[in-house]
């Protein structure tokens, strides 16, 4: 019994040391994040010598790059909302969404099977403004749970800001998926950290107008989500510039790429196994199976795989994509007829689109540090099993072309975040979500190309702009808060 004693208090313990230092909260069963985890000595400015290189503007200080903005104070939780955190331990985020409710009946009643939304029982619902499925959630107004960031009077991360826009002010949005609104524990994200920068150099210069910066990211969604809130939630605000960043919520190979004997292999098994339920309960556990995978896996190299090939469209030109092709691969017609969506109702607006392209850590004869990379080499060679790195590259060159070109036909700003941002594992967490140091790199590029565009309009009278259509509410949000639950879902269907 005692040697028992000892052994579970030492596992307690161990278990209480590796939540501390991988940011895991102590007070709860289930692992729940309350920050980064922190980098190992030595890797905690691996993006200063890149942030140095990149050209920037006489009047932006390098000093800026390691300077912060003051964080917004965090909202305490209400009975309800800490009730609901209670009944959902293991899902730190869907039962604080706001689902539209067209998308959850098309879930339960069209779709052939249960709605299940980390298995929430029971969900927060809005109707959306056009009456469709898009988008399919968004983030519930004045919240900060645990493991969050702060949301404002829209839900969306970051300062909070009137329906109407001030006198000299320039409001950009940045619209995107998980990589736009980033990691949610994280005390910044990278539109945010544009925003400070943007306002210290109003101030260098002397400019009587203020910067609002606003990230409507939301995880997961795809492009047809990201169209309708610029549709429905950004316009109403009056933005002068919005930024589309996504490219990998879309970008499955598995149509373009075949493996040449025709068979399904299956993964190495020594690289690959399936998730345990321990894992979401334990960080000793995530450590003990990381540190198998490093000995699975020693050399960091691309593991073996199948020969294969890419078998492009017919009449799909991979140097120069036709954008009104129906035969464009990936998802791309719907991301084009998204973009044209987003750019039609802000030019009615009088605002602009810009695109940036969309960075992907991966290239050929990569190889990686497995006691630090191990989430990007498994995103690689599981997720993606089995395309090669060589077909990953290449296949997100393409879909950035095709966003490189639209932006020229179009006239838009084009912003080509892909080919500046340094392919360096270090400031990855995968290979699209990038770590703290990445976000802050990022939003560094964002600010060299913001300035001139903001000047260049400035000096020809595009900006400031008057508030365009001044209203009392905005028309997206104007709703209670709603529950339905499962049940009453299910009824409903015809």
């Amino acid at each position: 019994m005692l040697i028992a004693a000892v052994l579970v208090c030492g596992t307690a313990i161990a278990e209480a040391v590796c939540r501390a230092i991988d940011g895991y909260r102590l007070d709860s069963i289930a692992l729940r994040r309350l920050r980064e985890p922190r980098a190992r000595v030595g890797e905690d400015t691996p993006d200063l010598q890149y942030a140095m290189r990149v050209p920037r503007p006489s009047s932006v200080s390098m000093a800026w790059y390691v300077e912060r903005p003051q964080p917004i104070p965090r909202i305490p939780m209400t009975a309800e909302l800490r009730k609901r955190a209670d009944a959902y331990p293991t899902e730190p985020w869907s039962p604080f969404f706001e689902w539209n409710l067209k998308y959850l009946k098309d879930l339960a009643c069209h779709d052939g099977s249960d709605v299940v939304m980390g298995g929430l029982r029971d969900f927060y619902y809005f109707d959306s403004a056009d009456g469709t499925r898009f988008p399919t959630y968004r983030h519930l107004p004045h919240i900060s749970p645990p493991g969050w960031f702060v949301t404002n009077s829209f839900g969306w991360r970051g300062p909070d800001i009137a329906v109407n826009k001030p006198a000299n002010t320039i409001r950009i949005a940045f619209v995107g998926a998980s990589t736009t609104v980033d990691a949610f524990g994280v005390p910044f994200s990278h539109p945010e950290l544009v925003g400070d920068c943007l306002n210290r150099w109003s101030v260098t210069k002397g400019l009587p107008y203020r910067f609002e910066v606003i990230n409507a990211g939301r995880m997961g969604i795809d492009s047809n989500s990201i169209a309708a809130i610029v549709a429905q939630e950004i316009v109403p605000v009056d933005p002068d510039l919005v930024v589309y960043y996504e490219g990998a919520n879309q970008l499955w190979p598995d149509r373009l790429v075949t493996v040449d004997d025709g068979k399904a292999h299956a993964p190495p098994a020594t690289t690959f196994r399936k998730r345990t339920p321990a894992e979401d309960y334990s960080a000793l556990v995530l450590r003990a199976l990381a540190f198998a995978d490093r000995l699975a896996a020693r050399d960091g190299g691309e593991p073996k795989k199948p020969s294969s090939r890419i078998d492009w469209p017919p009449d799909v030109n991979e140097a120069d994509p036709a954008l009104d092709s129906p035969k464009l691969p990936m998802g791309l017609p719907t991301i084009v007829g998204s973009l044209e969506i987003m750019r039609t109702a802000l030019e009615r607006a009088h605002a602009e689109l810009a695109i940036a392209s969309f960075v992907w850590i991966v290239k050929d004869g990569m190889r990686l540090d497995l006691g630090r990379d191990m989430t990007l080499y498994n995103y690689l060679n599981r997720t993606y099993w089995p395309y090669t790195y060589a077909e990953m590259r290449r296949i997100a060159d393409f879909q950035n072309r095709v966003f490189e070109k639209y932006a020229r036909v179009h006239q838009l700003p084009f912003i080509d975040m892909a080919a500046e941002f340094p392919q360096d594992p270090a400031l990855a967490g995968d290979a699209i979500h990038l770590r703290t140091q990445g976000l802050v790199l990022q939003a560094w590029i964002y600010l060299q190309h913001l300035i001139p565009m903001i000047e260049a309009r400035l000096a020809d009278g595009r900006l400031p702009r008057v508030s365009q259509s001044p209203r009392h509410l905005h028309p997206a949000f104007d709703q209670p808060r709603r529950l339905i639950s499962h049940d009453e879902l299910r009824a409903q269907c015809p």
